[in-house]
């Protein structure tokens, strides 16, 4: 599928994998489909042949959305962008509108440029996002769940995990100096501090994770897929998004969040509670290596 005569893994390998995923993987040349596994086929409810014979990927998604999806396949073969993810909304071959969760990436296929990428359908996930809302499970300031809402979430995502026998990482975080902001410049100026803190926690991690603010200061973050391994790149990310964000907002204070990490390991059977006591042991053990206290 994909020609890499460097790579020492075998394409055997590749293709194995991509077959068993249980998310829709795909190969998309000139916006038309040149491979599909069989998962991607059945969420929108074609065999793999019709779905390889449709004309172009982009009959697949809503007509509303087509235009983005378009653009962001031109930026990737066209090298503007290597690798992207975002949420877009898929049409079934019955018509039914399914919320998909895009990742992809530029590659090559044949020694034309390509697009590779997978496809999760996140439907159920926002249904119930839309349910708890409804509920009142979500925080009046920030717009990210209260800590109602994360505990429901995710006790029900930690038990799928428990089932699969699945590592999860569970970030904890809390706005630095948010007393002396509120003392200083007033609590319009640290409420407006807390909405930034979950927008770039928003902007760090997928549209489908659970990002909550669980009490005055104090922000959670439960990727759906993260093994404990990837705890450095997504601690990494976030604190790349923060220095971003300062750079962009000009003012005489700026925004510092303490991290801690929650590892899940499904051997020991950790419920959310005990992660988040893990994870905020690590936070404090951060601040006072960064000289900071609790605000």
């Amino acid at each position: 599928m994909i020609n890499n005569d460097t790579d020492p893994v075998p394409l055997e390998l590749y293709r194995l994998l991509a077959e068993e995923s249980l998310t829709g993987v795909y190969l998309v040349q000139n916006t038309r489909l040149v491979y599909a596994n069989r998962r991607l086929a059945e969420l929108f409810g074609y065999s793999r042949d019709e779905v390889l014979q449709l004309d172009s990927v982009l009959q697949l998604i809503a007509e509303p959305d087509r235009p983005l999806v378009q653009e962001k396949l031109r930026q990737r073969i066209e090298g503007e962008i290597d690798e992207i993810e975002y949420t877009v909304r898929g049409r079934r071959r019955d018509g039914e509108l399914i919320d998909l969760d895009v990742r992809s990436v530029r590659t090559a296929h044949n020694g034309t440029p390509a697009v590779m990428g997978s496809m999760l359908d996140i439907t159920a996930q926002r249904r119930m996002e839309e349910a708890l809302r409804r509920l009142s499970l979500v925080d009046d300031l920030t717009g990210v769940y209260n800590r109602r809402g994360f505990m429901t979430l995710a006790e029900s995502h930690l038990a799928l995990a428990l089932r699969r026998k699945r590592e999860l990482l569970l970030i904890f975080a809390d706005v630095d100096a948010l007393k002396s902001i509120n003392d200083e410049f007033g609590h319009a100026a640290g409420d407006q501090v807390l909405r930034e803190a979950a927008a770039v926690l928003r902007r760090t991690y997928r549209s489908a994770d659970i990002i909550a603010r669980i009490g005055g200061d104090e922000f959670t973050a439960f990727p759906l897929e993260a093994a404990s391994g990837s705890a450095g790149i997504l601690l990494n990310r976030l604190q790349e998004n923060i220095a971003a964000h300062n750079l962009e907002t000009a003012r005489a204070f700026s925004l510092s969040l303490s991290v801690g990490v929650g590892r899940f390991d499904p051997a020991r059977c950790q419920t959310v509670q005990q992660l988040l006591e893990e994870a905020d042991r690590q936070l404090y053990a951060q601040k006072r290596t960064r000289g900071t206290s609790k605000s």
